[in-house]
């Protein structure tokens, strides 16, 4: 619920009472963090982000298409001999669909501080502080990563982490972005080379109507901007 509460009141120029985000008033007792009231007062003066990892491999995600019946008829995917992946590191604004993006070799704790450091110096720019939705993986937690604390005990009140509740990603909206790159990058593609495939996940990320697909209300993905990506991506290849 914290999260979801978040989210809503971020939609609104002034968050509503903390209260009046309980879904039924009778299981207040049972449903309300206690810690809401005080996330719903910075909200008021912070930027909420939303972070998360996605794998981008050389070995093509499959998902299900229509074919005829019969060998001749089905459609062929190549797959490589090697699965060569690299990691993006995504970071979005809620409200205004800015996205941060970066590749690094696995998922590790030095770029995703690195990206919380650009959070929170974007944020710090517009006189507001950073507040970042993200899961319970070890480098996200202070707990797993010295690197983190770190960070955390040098911004102080500049960064202020919220976590999803564990073992569901469903809770982090970025998996919408992430459900949009793997229809118009990673499936079943045709790439050779790990190098050409980051490629195109960067130009993904340059092309993605971030704000636009995290709006669509219960739709991860915004259909009329799938053939635009796909046909730019094909164009730069």
């Amino acid at each position: 619920m914290r999260v979801e509460a978040l989210l809503g009141a971020a939609a609104s120029a002034l968050p509503p009472p903390a209260s009046d985000l309980v879904p039924d008033p009778t299981l207040a007792d049972d449903l309300f963090p206690q810690d809401l009231p005080c996330l719903l007062g910075l909200l008021a003066h912070a930027d909420l982000y939303l972070q998360d990892e996605v794998e981008v491999a050389l070995h093509p995600t499959l998902t299900r298409v229509w074919s005829r019946a019969g060998r001749l008829g089905q459609r062929l995917v190549q797959a490589p001999g090697k699965n060569f992946k690299q990691y993006g590191f995504g970071l979005v604004d809620w409200r205004d669909g800015h996205l941060d993006w970066a590749v690094a070799e696995g998922r590790r704790a030095v770029p995703l501080v690195a990206q919380l450091r650009r959070a929170a110096a974007r944020s710090r720019e517009r006189g507001r502080i950073a507040m970042v939705s993200l899961d319970n993986l070890g480098i996200h937690t202070p707990k797993g990563s010295r690197l983190l604390r770190a960070l955390l005990a040098e911004l102080g009140e500049q960064l202020v982490l919220v976590y999803t509740p564990t073992y569901d990603p469903d809770a982090n909206r970025i998996e919408w972005l992430w459900r949009a790159l793997r229809r118009t990058v990673t499936h079943t593609h045709q790439r050779q080379r790990l190098e050409d495939l980051v490629a195109d996940a960067d130009r993904w990320a340059r092309t993605i109507p971030a704000a636009q697909v995290l709006s669509q209300i219960g739709s991860p993905f915004a259909p009329d901007q799938q053939p635009v990506l796909r046909e730019e991506l094909n164009h730069a290849a």
